[in-house]
């Protein structure tokens, strides 16, 4: 029983617990219980902790599943504690507030140690660490916290998360500095797999400690897929990663951004990361990148980014990264040391990259590196990128290094360098190969200003070496540009000083440059620098040579090079600098410039001591284009400098054993001696030369001159800003000094100003300048001669006086000024409040043509002008002027004016403004009524010979943005340089648009009908636009004469068409159409007249097309013209144009007062000019045919008698006597060669005098070759050989006699034109009677003449004598000397007698009577017939028998050409008066006994028939007989024999010499060798010249 109750209250003693426990269990899953529960629980913690924790409501659902909600932490604010201000004691910090949380774990593997939990979830939670953690702080909101694990062991510790889910959250880590590490070894075992974690629109922060760096990264959609963590080892895997919609931003929060590809502030969007493999394990990290895509905030976008990403504390690792972009793609290998950037013991860097870098994506990386101006410029292709890079920062190579630019460059390098980040140890050792295209972003970057005066051209190839070896530098490069090369070797040692600046003053330099045929211009195109040649060695120290440190050893060679037309060559300059002593010598060989210049000099700090040595030997002005006429100067030069380099300054110099060659002679004139010094206090200058003397003495210092002209042009500028002129101010500025300078023509100095254009007589200047006395001084010249115009008298004065400066000056021309006789007066003054000016012109005979007087006064509102007298004179005719006349220049650019002035016969004119426009700066109108323009200009000296009356409108209107412009203009019987142009009349108008553009419309009338219209629009901005359309109506062509110099050549006719103009006023572009009706080409004083086909002449962009265009002379065979004139660039207008014509009439004139060449010239012609017009070159062949018949009025020689002057051709008016001096402009710019064949029938008539009673009738041909250029002038070559000819020819002592001309006779060109070799012989048979004695004679035919033998200017003139027919005469002449023949010969010429051996007893007055009345019969028939074009030949032969009686026989001959020299006819007779003549019946004699007709067959001159009959034919055995005959006469010149059956005709080719001078002529000729060889087996055609 006890047992029993022993047992029952053991039960109950054990079961009680249990019943409890079981109970309790029951009642904690009661709600009331669990609130109560957590209320303690909640209390006790609060009190524990010292935080305020709170429990809403607690949940717990059988077995283990738990859910709270409404859990709250707060923890007082330490820093707040003791604050007095009870609100901020009690405030409270927030640690945890949890919105409901669940718990759902299984209960039975629990009592196994195993967590298996069903759910954990936590639903808006916001967390914060506060202080709990001090190594950093947590804080943040979590939307949704949830996860799965059911393998949580608690022994093995080991964790197994199926899933887990991080949603809607916002997390923030700042970690702190202040903690010290955790040296306690961890005892954290735990191992976690997570087999699938999720994270949406979750924001993770992480804070560096002080808010340094901050890391942001947005998982909008990620996946971590088998991840591993194991907490002792520190190991973190991944085996899967797939992160969409990421951000990541990386800031360095103390760092300023800057623009582009910001490292330091890094943000990411719109990412997505696909990897393989994450693994972080003992600080390496090894990624394995599958694909992953993103934006950066710069504007980089990534497309595409894989590869492996191996990373630990010792090395970082790319095995395989790829990365591309829309514009670029990269492939890299890097294995790197993390200490290969170390200062000491730094590790190793690998590296191969490969790929394209595109443009957008390195303006993003370079950001502000590259200026905005290269960014423009950059071309729009990626650079492709590939090399390999092995090593660190001390010592590194590279190799296959290859950078390409499509358009810009590429370049290839291999080499080493060393200590990269230390400049002054740098070592490098570098091979490159570049070359460059269009380094337009280059050039960008400089300015403006130097970018109009240098460019890079494209093509440049650089090849070579560079080295460096700390402050040591040295390359080896071959450069190379077009086919010009450059060799550089240089060596540079660039020491620094202290603050890392180069010492210049150590600075030590080697260099050798060879340079081939570099063209400067491609790299400064606005110099006219051409290809140069040269080479340049120098070595040296230091920059200053001032200091006694500084040496240098230089050599430069200039081979050769091009600057404009002038190519200098051969100069050889040397330098030596050592010691403070410099010696330099210049030595040029040049064609330009011969000569030797030197230099010594000794420098220091403190002084320069300096003398310049020049021996100029020969120096080409013409050559240089220094000299209109050709001259050769050489001098000899010395000069003395010294300067203590601070105020004291001294030069002397010299010239001496100046000669100055001419074509006409040589001038030595005196040498040039110049003093000058400045000091301190004083500046004076004195030059010396013959008769020219300029003395310069002013108070003060250059610095101090200087420092005065500054100030008087500041004060200058205020007095006119303030309208005020103040002299005493103005005068303050100046300096005490005088110039003195008096000269003539007998020095070197005045001679050289003569030739540059400007000669004078007398010179005499005084000008003295003191801040007492002010300007004062007079300048006069005596007989100025420039641009044309002669001057006889120029006074000049100017003087002070008080504060007014008065001035005056004359000039004129006496009444021998072959130009323009007048006198012009000029006085004014300058006061206080502006100037006035009187103006006076008086004609030759004194009278007044002009009175104007003019006043300007400032004034606060501007400057204005207005006539002092109001009956000012203009072109003789007195005006009157309205008293309130006006124009007012404001100064807010504002002009009004009201000014009238009328004349007694209606003319006037009217300039007046419309004030009332006040939004126009300018509104003037300009009317003219009844001006009579001849009256009013012809009073001005030197002003164009134009008349007219003048009527019409001019209107401007301008404000601050629009000009507007509108006229209307007539002029009646208008008159310009002597050439009609009849009633002319224009309007124009140019009118703003409400674009900004103008439009642009105007008319040309010409007799009252429109010829010419322009419509159109034209804008300002920038160098102006128009879009205009010119239209031609019957547009006069000889409004053009009046420009041309004498009228010289002229157009007559119209045009018509419609031109259209666009483009830049600067290059235009023209296009359209120009109908050509009735035009002539026309030239008087050449006698030629050529008609214009009437053809429309084409023009397409700003290119006139001569397309089979066709010129006639005189007949209906066309010269054709094909080519075309490029006026694109009208400063360099383009010519290239082939010619060709046949049987072409060129020269038909009549005989008038202007004409040096008259008749008709029919020529064949082929050639070829093309080239700038500037520098025309003319190539072709010219064949002058037999049908030619010429006459040309010589010019002086010694056998002409006309008077000759220097550059003019005189043309001589027959009918009146009159000399007309025209004067004919040269041809510059032009290189011709033209080969001539003259046909051997074309007949040329000389006349040596204007009368043409003595000229040289030729017939004859040959072949030559006329060059021209600018400088040699014009140049013929080759012989011209006569056939047949007459020479009538008169000297003061021979009467006019006619010769004939002996076949065989030749003139020989050598290159002067006009002095050719002579080899003419001339003769005349005389009838004479030779005395035998005893009052008897016979009478004995003589062939009398002159020979010409030497040149034209010197023709070395012999008379001939010889009697064929009687040789007892021949014998006795034939022992005579050359000189007795010829005194016989010009006896028998003058006086129709032969006188042997000075025997005057057979001088017969009748003889000599006989002589005279044949030379006037010649000279009176002659001048009779010549208008008929028949030539006549008259004598009067008297003799006597033996029984004493007189015969006389006249005889007479008349010849005349017909069908263009084709047919000759001459008819000769004789008849007898006399003794012999007594039995007529016994006369048998005919009237004509002398008749020959002859024709030319062929156009070659080579085949003839003639008939003839001669009675009067001496036969030794019958006496006097009569021949009749008719025969066929065929001539050739050969060269061989077997020349003689060759039947085919010459073909015509175009002369293979040389244009010019020079080898780039030479060389063009050898390119057309092949064109030359075709044109000797086949007609030369210049339209097909070097057609491709």
């Amino acid at each position: 029983m006890l047992m029993k109750r022993y047992a029952k209250w053991a039960g109950i003693t054990v079961l009680t617990p249990l019943a409890l426990i079981f109970l309790l269990s029951i009642l904690l899953y009661l709600p009331p219980v669990q609130n109560w529960a957590v209320k303690q629980v909640a209390a006790y913690a609060s009190e524990s902790t010292g935080m305020d924790i709170s429990v809403k409501q607690v949940r717990l659902v059988f077995p283990l599943k738990l859910g709270v909600e409404g859990v709250k932490v707060l923890q007082p604010i330490d820093s707040l504690k003791n604050s007095p201000n009870l609100a901020l004691k009690n405030k409270r910090d927030t640690v945890a507030d949890i919105q409901k949380m669940v718990v759902d774990v299984q209960l039975l593997p629990l009592f196994e140690s195993q967590v298996m939990v069903d759910e954990l979830n936590f639903t808006q939670m916001k967390v914060n660490t506060t202080n709990f953690i001090h190594e950093a702080r947590i804080k943040g909101n979590v939307g949704n916290l949830r996860l799965k694990a059911h393998g949580i062991d608690l022994v093995k510790e080991k964790v197994w998360v199926n899933h887990a889910l991080l949603a809607d959250a916002r997390l923030s880590v700042e970690l702190s500095d202040t903690v010290p590490p955790d040296t306690t070894p961890s005892t954290n075992f735990w191992k976690v797999n997570i087999e699938k974690l999720k994270l949406k629109n979750t924001d993770f922060v992480l804070h560096m400690p002080g808010d340094t760096l901050q890391v942001n990264a947005y998982f909008g959609d990620a996946v971590a897929q088998t991840t591993y963590l194991d907490l002792y080892k520190g190991l973190y895997q991944i085996g899967h990663l797939d992160w969409k919609k990421g951000k990541v931003n990386y800031d360095q929060n103390y760092i300023r951004p800057v623009s582009g590809m910001d490292f330091n502030h890094i943000a990411l969007s719109a990412m997505t990361l696909k990897a393989d493999s994450l693994y972080y394990c003992d600080s390496k990290i090894d990624v394995k990148i599958r694909e992953a895509q993103f934006k950066e905030k710069s504007g980089l976008q990534v497309d595409q980014l894989y590869g492996r990403f191996v990373m630990d504390s010792v090395k970082l690792q790319l095995p395989d990264i790829c990365l591309r972009t829309p514009y670029s793609q990269l492939q890299a290998t890097v294995d790197m040391d993390m200490n290969a950037f170390d200062e000491v013991k730094p590790g190793k860097l690998m590296a191969q990259l490969k790929g394209a870098l595109g443009r957008s994506d390195l303006f993003l990386f370079a950001g502000d590196a590259f200026p905005s101006a290269m960014k423009k410029k950059w071309p729009f292709y990626p650079m492709k990128i590939e090399g390999s890079f092995k090593g660190n920062m001390q010592q590194a190579s590279f190799s296959g290094l290859k950078l390409s630019l499509p358009t810009a460059f590429e370049l290839s390098a291999d080499g080493k360098v060393g200590n990269l980040t230390d400049l002054n140890r740098l070592k490098a050792n570098v091979d490159l190969n570049a070359r460059t295209y269009h380094l337009d972003f280059v050039t960008a970057m400089f300015d403006p200003s130097l970018m109009q005066e240098i460019r890079v051209p494209s093509g440049i190839g650089i090849r070579g070496n560079i080295q460096a070896d700390g402050s040591r530098y040295a390359t080896r490069l071959a450069i190379t540009e077009g086919r010009g090369r450059m060799r550089v070797d240089a060596k540079i040692d660039a020491k620094t000083q202290k603050d890392g600046s180069i010492d210049m003053n150590r600075l030590a330099y080697q260099a050798k440059i060879q340079a081939h045929n570099i063209q400067a211009k491609h790299f400064l195109p606005k110099q006219d620098l051409h290809s140069f040649t040269g080479s340049l060695q120098a070595k040296g120290v230091g920059t200053d040579f001032l200091s006694p440190r500084t040496r240098l050893q230089a050599k430069a060679q200039v081979n050769q090079i091009q600057y404009g037309k002038y190519k200098l060559d051969h100069v050889l300059a040397v330098a030596h600098v050592a010691n403070g002593k410099v010696h330099a010598d210049i030595d040029s060989k040049s064609q330009y410039l011969t000569g030797l210049v030197s230099l010594d000099a000794l420098t220091n700090s403190k002084k320069l001591e300096a003398t310049l040595v020049a021996d100029v030997r020969d120096v080409n002005l013409y050559s240089l284009e220094v000299t209109k006429a050709p001259m050769r100067l050489s001098l000899c030069g010395h000069m003395d400098i010294r300067s203590d380099l601070k105020d004291s300054h001294d030069i002397m110099a010299s010239m001496s054993d100046i000669t100055v060659r001419t074509a006409e002679k040589n001038y030595r004139p005196v040498g040039v001696d110049a003093d000058v010094f400045t000091r301190r206090d004083t500046t004076h200058a004195v030059i010396n030369c013959g008769d020219f003397h300029l003395n310069m003495d002013v108070h003060g210092g250059y610095k101090q001159l200087m420092s005065r002209f500054a100030g008087l042009q500041k004060e200058l500028a205020h007095q006119l800003r303030n309208h005020h002129i103040d002299q005493v101010k103005m005068r303050s500025q100046f300096p005490f000094g005088h110039v003195y300078l008096t000269t003539g023509k007998d020095n070197f100095i005045s001679r050289f100003i003569a030739y540059c254009g400007y000669d004078f007589k007398t010179v005499d200047m005084k000008m003295t300048m003191s801040p007492v006395t002010g300007v004062n001084g007079y300048l006069n010249i005596d007989s100025l001669v420039a641009s044309g115009m002669q001057l006889d008298t120029i006074r000049t004065l100017v003087k002070t006086e008080g504060d007014t400066i008065r001035y005056a000056a004359r000039v004129q021309n006496n009444k021998h000024n072959p130009q323009y006789v007048f006198r012009a007066q000029v006085e004014g003054e300058l006061q206080e409040k502006g100037s006035n000016i009187d103006a006076r012109i008086y004609d030759a005979k004194n009278r007044l043509g002009v009175d104007v007087g003019l006043e300007a006064l400032l004034l606060e509102n501007g400057v204005k002008i207005s006539l002092i007298d109001t009956h000012p004179v203009l072109g003789y005719k007195k005006f009157t002027a309205n008293d309130d006349n006006y124009l007012m220049l404001g100064n807010d650019d504002r002009v009004s004016a009201n000014l009238i002035l009328k004349a007694a016969n209606g003319m006037g004119i009217r300039i007046y403004s419309n004030d009332e426009n006040e939004e126009a700066l300018q509104d003037l109108t300009v009317s003219m009524s009844q001006f009579n323009l001849d009256k009013v200009l012809s009073v001005i000296p030197y002003m164009p010979d134009i008349s007219g009356i003048l009527d019409g409108d001019f209107h401007i209107i301008q404000t601050k943005d629009e000009l507007s412009v509108s006229s209307n203009l007539n002029i009646d019987n208008m008159v310009y340089e002597k050439c009609p142009m009849g009633d002319v009349g224009t309007e124009f108008v140019y009118m703003p648009k409400s674009d900004g553009s103008h439009y642009v419309d105007g008319f040309l009338n010409y007799e009252g009908e429109e010829v010419a219209t322009v419509k159109g629009t034209y804008k300002s901005e920038g160098n102006g636009y128009l879009d205009a359309e010119v239209g031609m109506e019957k547009l006069p062509l000889h409004f053009v004469n009046g420009f041309v110099p004498d009228q010289i050549m002229g157009l007559k006719g119209y045009g018509e068409g419609k031109l259209s103009l666009k483009g830049a006023l600067s290059q235009l572009d023209v296009e359209g159409e120009v109908y050509l009706d009735s035009a002539y080409l026309v030239s008087v004083p050449y006698g030629i007249t050529m008609r214009f086909a009437n053809d429309p002449v084409r023009i397409i962009d700003s290119k006139l097309l001569f397309e089979n265009f066709m010129m006639y002379a005189n007949n209906e065979s066309p010269l054709n013209i094909q080519g075309s004139l490029d006026f694109t660039n009208i400063e360099k207008m383009m010519l290239d144009i082939r010619m060709r014509a046949q049987n072409f009439l060129l020269i038909d004139a009549k005989e008038n007062a202007r004409s040096e060449a008259f008749g008709k010239a029919y020529v064949n012609f082929f050639g070829a000019m093309r080239g700038p017009v500037s520098n025309l070159k003319m190539q072709g062949k010219l064949d002058v045919l037999g049908n030619t018949d010429m006459t040309y009025v010589l010019k002086e020689s010694e056998l002409t008698t006309d008077t000759q002057l220097d550059e003019l051709v005189k043309f001589t008016n027959f009918k009146s006597g009159k000399p007309v001096v025209v004067e004919r402009p040269a041809l510059e710019g032009l290189n011709m060669m033209l080969g001539m064949s003259i046909d051997e029938s074309a007949h040329i008539l000389c006349a040596l005098n204007a009368d043409q009673t003595n000229y040289i009738d030729l017939m004859g041909g040959g072949d030559l070759t006329m060059t021209y250029n600018s400088v040699d002038g014009i140049g013929i070559t080759g012989k011209y050989t006569l056939n047949n000819g007459k020479m009538k020819y008169s000297l003061p002592i021979i009467p006019l006699k006619t010769f004939d001309i002996q076949d065989g006779s030749y003139i020989e060109f050598n290159g002067d034109p006009f002095n050719p070799t002579l080899n003419i012989t001339a003769t005349e048979n005389v009838r004479t009677t030779v005395n035998e004695g005893q009052g008897t004679g016979r009478s004995v035919d003589f062939i009398c003449g002159v020979k010409l033998s030497q040149t034209l200017n010197k023709p070395g003139i012999q008379f001939i004598v010889s009697s064929p027919n009687d040789a007892t005469l021949q014998d006795e002449l034939n022992t005579m000397s050359i000189e007795e023949r010829g005194k016989i010969a010009i006896t028998m010429l003058a006086s129709g007698m032969y006188l042997a051996n000075g025997n005057t007893n057979s001088f017969s007055m009748n003889s000599a009577l006989s002589s005279f009345l044949n030379s006037e019969i010649n000279n009176i028939a002659g001048s009779a017939m010549r208008s008929v074009g028949v030539d006549v030949g008259m004598s009067v032969d008297n003799s006597t028998n033996a029984a004493g009686a007189m015969h006389t026989d006249y005889n007479f001959k008349f010849a005349k050409r017909f069908f263009n020299n084709r047919l000759s006819f001459s008819v000769g007779g004789k008849v007898s008066t006399g003794a012999e003549m007594e039995n007529a019946a016994n006369n048998d004699d005919v009237f004509f006994n002398n008749i020959e007709l002859q024709y030319r067959l062929n156009e070659g001159a080579s085949q003839y028939i003639r008939a003839f009959y001669n009675n009067n034919t001496y036969d030794w055995l019958e006496g006097l007989i009569g021949e009749y005959g008719i025969g066929f006469k065929w001539q050739r010149k050969l060269q061989h024999f077997k020349d003689i059956f060759r039947f085919k005709t010459d073909k015509q080719q175009i002369p293979a010499a040389s244009m010019e001078k020079n080898p780039a002529v030479k060389k063009s000729t050898n390119e057309k060798k092949d064109t030359m060889e075709k044109a000797k087996t086949k007609d030369f055609d210049p339209l097909k010249l070097n057609e491709k």
